[in-house]
């Protein structure tokens, strides 16, 4: 169950999500966008997807996304779900963006979920905020990217996919990454595509 506790900026909402199942713990998250003063508070959970990432890459990233996201249209943005407490439990970065067969979508990257109890209980909530605010923003879908290691073939017991899909969600593409920013020291930079020719 989600409802609207209060604004959080312009146009943005915080939802209450009450999780069902939770013993010994809060009772309820709270998602809501990720203030400047939980930055360094979200490096954890980001560390989760991307082990490699240093703290300046994150607050880089945060930073361009927040100051997007404060925008009047609600461009962009990092939604995250926390407990009574603050504490961070997931969060997911956003961009609305006009698509091809669907139109206004909301574009979904960096879903993290990072609790030790409750897995099932905070990737739910996150996307009940997820689709709340892409209603709220008007957007006719949801684009979400996931890292390979969520594929239920590559990953059995995992189950953030089955989260996806019991919200409604599906698979509709693969998406492909060509990194041109990395550099192999061993190219020869006089052959073409780093490969030496033969002698």
């Amino acid at each position: 169950m989600i409802y609207v506790n209060d604004p959080c900026g312009p146009g943005l909402p915080s939802f209450s999500v009450l999780a069902i199942g939770r013993t010994e713990m809060d009772d309820s998250f709270i998602a809501k966008p990720l203030g400047r003063r939980q930055i360094d508070q979200a490096y954890p959970l980001v560390r989760a997807i991307a082990p490699g990432l240093t703290v300046e890459q994150w607050r880089a990233f945060a930073a361009a996304v927040l100051d997007d996201g404060g925008a009047p249209a609600a461009r962009a943005g990092i939604m995250t779900i926390q407990n009574a407490q603050g504490y961070l439990h997931g969060l997911f970065s956003y961009a609305i963006e006009p698509d091809l067969r669907h139109g206004r979508v909301m574009n979904v990257d960096n879903f993290v979920v990072l609790d030790l109890f409750d897995t099932v209980g905070v990737a739910g909530a996150l996307l009940r905020a997820m689709d709340g605010l892409a209603r709220r923003l008007g957007c006719a879908a949801i684009h979400t990217i996931l890292p390979e290691r969520h594929l239920a073939a590559t990953s059995p017991n995992n189950p953030i996919p089955d989260c996806f899909q019991t919200e409604g969600h599906r698979r509709e593409t693969i998406r492909f990454c060509k990194d041109l920013a990395v550099v192999n020291d061993n190219a020869d930079p006089a052959a073409p595509n780093g490969r030496r020719e033969a002698e």
